[in-house]
């Protein structure tokens, strides 16, 4: 099973992209577990972590982040801020599945 970790300020919008992106999963027959956290809570989650998303509040964490978890999370990269605001979870849920695919076949 993959695990996606959105990651905001306090996980309210992000709890309604979750939403439409485990729908979208659901449609796809993708197994995958995903879900919305504020920042603060994020070391409860990561140690399982595939892919770690940041929501555009807090886009300026990654750098941080990506420090600290790029040896052992795959992938961490930003929501794009459209997506976001337009809770396009099929195009996130995409997005994350090409990437992950990129990650497990690099050297």
């Amino acid at each position: 099973m993959l695990t996606i970790t959105l990651l905001c300020s306090l996980g309210m919008s992000t709890s309604m992209l979750v939403d439409n992106m485990r729908e979208a999963a659901k449609a796809r027959g993708v197994d995958v577990d995903i879900d919305a956290l504020p920042f603060q809570s994020a070391d409860s989650r990561l140690a399982q972590t595939d892919i770690l998303l940041f929501s555009p509040q807090i886009r300026h964490m990654l750098p941080k982040f990506k420090e600290k978890y790029a040896d052992s999370i795959p992938v961490i990269g930003n929501i794009d801020i459209s997506d976001y605001g337009l809770l396009r979870g099929e195009k996130i849920l995409a997005a994350c599945l090409t990437q992950w695919e990129a990650a497990q076949s690099a050297p």
